[in-house]
């Protein structure tokens, strides 16, 4: 396997979706914040003692923690909810760590095993109406991130839903990653022990239902989102437990990360390999509970043993099928209607493929290992012949589109044929499918499309994944980014970027706020329809010119290819 391939595998599972909040009014933004006010809020474990900033108008809870530290016997274990009152007053002033990651962004952040915290934040002036909820998971390819990385800070997010005139209280949260989250084996399986960082999340939403109205939250309007692994998650969570509906939330946005998951599955042999290679690395081979024994290694060595198996399976730690809460492919769970049918948003951007795709691929051959390689599946003689006619060798109709035609090295004369499969193959099938299930049984769907490339995005890239994250946040200020997505030129430019951030952020909050994207208070733009399998359409979020409806029939032939194989590519 060349290290290209290698390296470009690593990148599209891992996929980084930084998240959520800038440290509270961050010196970046205000250098001489006003002394805080320390709101309170009481929940059954107690009064928690959070920030206030008049500057925003917002109050904020930050790391409370939603289970019971990850660490000792509760290592490799299902998280548990708290179940007693702490001592005095909890003080949330300070994000808590972040899980242990691989690669972390921002990697200054503190990161620890003791993990499981989530942040509230709220607007004021609402104290006697109960807010509808957004709650924000983290991308990151269920190896890296965390939801104190500052690019995409909620509370540009809040502050947009009250100027939009739809407030909203946000949250965000840590899960456990890499093998502190997704390590498996029959041991584990056994003992009822899977998936354990999908099941962090599931606790999250629970907290949030238990204590989400003693900080002014409607616990039965409750919307999760995410992006990248974040959106996949929701998608999880949709079709969890067979699409048993808990009551956890009442719509879904899933944003570059649809239903229908952009990769493979955890490979439960393969696991059951990493989880004896783990064992092997830390001495517990000869212990009579294995799962104990790595419950009681010190973290420093569990985690350089961790490191060390990932090195020989790179982005090999995802969730699986577990018949638990997880019961089947996403494919089957969506084409039998085994899902949560309340109201999504689903989008994805332009030329989500090119993200980490600088691989000298320059002859048809050389395209075709590098799709079984990618796809991780074996496929069949039919199907490749059917997904080169479908993406021919003529860059003019690959992505990105427009001038010019070919790129130099280190971009093979394959690249934009490349881009376009892998964009259809990794996600904008599986958000068209996603956005199908959910229109052909009877439920909610409104679909977009991100047609922006920011600045500091070089051009081979285009509108590439997470490239719309500054625009859903509202982040104009380009917190955490080398460069701020929004500063173009013209100045005329410039202000059609900012227009379409402020679109793209407004009508995520009146959807959150109402259920449909269409209450965002600006003019001039059409409506957003809802998905209509008989007449599908997208909402186009361009900041070049202006947003329109598109019907969502580009490249139908290639994407018809991944929806109706989904089980051949092990979706």
């Amino acid at each position: 396997m060349s290290s290209g391939l290698r390296n470009y595998q690593f990148t599209m599972n891992k996929i980084i979706a930084v998240l959520p909040l800038l440290a509270f009014l961050a010196s970046s933004v205000h250098a001489t914040p006003p002394k805080p006010s320390q709101p309170a809020v009481a929940i059954k474990n107690g009064t928690i003692r959070g920030l206030h900033s008049d500057v925003w108008g917002q109050d904020y809870f930050l790391g409370i923690p939603y289970a019971q530290s990850a660490t000792g016997n509760n290592r490799f274990a299902l998280a548990k909810p708290i179940a007693s009152k702490w001592s005095g007053e909890l003080v949330a002033q300070a994000y808590g760590d972040r899980c242990l990651g691989l690669d972390h962004p921002f990697p200054g952040l503190p990161e620890s095993e003791d993990c499981l915290n989530l942040n509230v934040i709220r607007p004021i002036g609402y104290s006697n109406t109960k807010l509808p909820v957004l709650v924000w998971i983290h991308g990151g390819g269920f190896t890296s991130s965390g939801s104190s990385n500052p690019p995409y800070n909620m509370t540009f997010m809040v502050d947009q839903s009250v100027k939009s005139g739809n407030p909203i209280i946000a949250v965000s949260f840590n899960y456990r990653l890499t093998a502190w989250g997704m390590l498996a084996s029959q041991v584990m399986t056994n003992a009822g022990i899977t998936n354990i960082g999908i099941k962090d999340q599931r606790l999250a939403l629970h907290w949030v239902q238990e204590n989400i109205a003693a900080f002014g939250g409607d616990p039965k309007k409750v919307t999760i989102a995410g992006d990248s692994a974040g959106g996949v998650s929701v998608g999880i969570h949709t079709l969890a437990y067979g699409g048993r509906d808990d009551k956890l939330f009442r719509a879904a946005i899933m944003d570059s990360g649809p239903a229908l998951y952009i990769g493979k599955y955890g490979n439960i042999t393969t696991l059951e390999t990493m989880y004896t290679a783990l064992v092997e690395a830390v001495g517990c081979t000869s212990a009579a509970d294995s799962l104990v024994c790595l419950r009681q290694v010190p973290t420093d060595a569990m985690w350089s043993a961790i490191k060390a198996v990932n090195a020989v399976f790179p982005t090999q730690w995802q969730y699986h099928i577990d018949g638990d809460i997880i019961r089947e492919r996403s494919s089957v769970s969506l084409k039998r209607g085994r899902f949560v049918k309340v109201p999504i948003l689903v989008g994805s951007t332009s030329d989500e493929g090119t993200y980490g795709l600088k691989i000298d691929i320059n002859t048809t051959e050389e395209l075709v290992g590098f799709m079984k390689f990618a796809t991780t599946s074996t496929l069949s003689d039919e199907a490749v012949k059917a997904i080169l006619k479908a993406y021919p060798d003529d860059p003019v109709v690959g992505i990105p589109g427009g001038s010019p035609e070919r790129f130099p090295p280190p971009y093979g004369l394959q690249y934009k044929r490349l881009a376009a499969i892998a964009t259809d193959y990794f996600l904008v099938a599986g958000r068209r499918l996603t956005a199908r299930a959910w229109a052909e049984r009877g439920a909610t769907a409104y679909s977009w499309r991100f047609n922006t490339i920011p600045a500091g995005v070089p051009r081979e890239l285009g509108s590439t994944h997470v490239a719309d994250q500054a625009f859903v946040f509202a982040n104009f200020l380009g917190v955490g980014y080398d460069t701020n997505y929004y500063d173009v030129e013209p100045a005329s430019r410039k202000a059609n970027y900012i227009k379409t951030g402020l679109l793209m952020s407004r009508a995520i909050m009146s959807f959150v706020h109402d259920l449909t994207p269409n209450n965002h208070g600006m003019k001039g733009y059409p409506k957003w329809p809802k998905y209509d399998d008989n007449e599908p359409k997208n909402f186009v979020f361009e900041g070049n010119t202006t947003s329109y409806v598109e019907p969502d029939n580009f490249r139908k032939a290639g994407i018809n290819i991944f929806i109706h194989r989904a089980q051949e590519f092990l979706h």
